[in-house]
C-alpha cells in the first residue's frame, strides 16, 4: 500500500510520481466521511477496477478470506484522518 499511498497516506509513495492518476489521499477528511469500511474493504480485496475506480489500483485476491487482515487495513485507512 505505501509504495502508492505513502507512509502517511497523502498518496505521496515512490511509485505514484509514475502514475497517470494520483492515490487516494486518506488524510482526506471529505472522502472519509464519504466512504464505509465496506467500501473500502471492497477495493481492497477486488482492486479499483472492481469498483470503478483507478484499473491501477491493484486487487488483492489473497486477502479475500482473511477478514481480519481485511480490517485491520481499513482501520489502517482510518487512523489517517485523525
Amino acid at each position: 500500500c505505501s509504495a502508492c499511498h505513502g507512509l502517511t497516506g497523502v498518496g505521496d509513495g515512490l511509485a505514484a510520481a509514475a502514475l497517470p492518476v494520483k492515490p487516494r489521499n486518506y488524510t482526506d477528511k471529505a472522502w472519509q466521511a464519504s466512504t464505509t469500511d465496506e467500501q473500502i474493504a471492497k477495493v481492497i480485496v477486488e482492486g479499483g477496477l472492481a469498483v470503478g475506480l483507478n484499473p491501477l489500483m491493484a486487487a488483492n485476491p489473497d486477502l479475500a478470506d482473511k477478514k481480519d487482515v481485511v480490517d485491520s487495513l481499513v482501520k489502517i485507512i482510518r487512523a489517517f484522518a485523525q
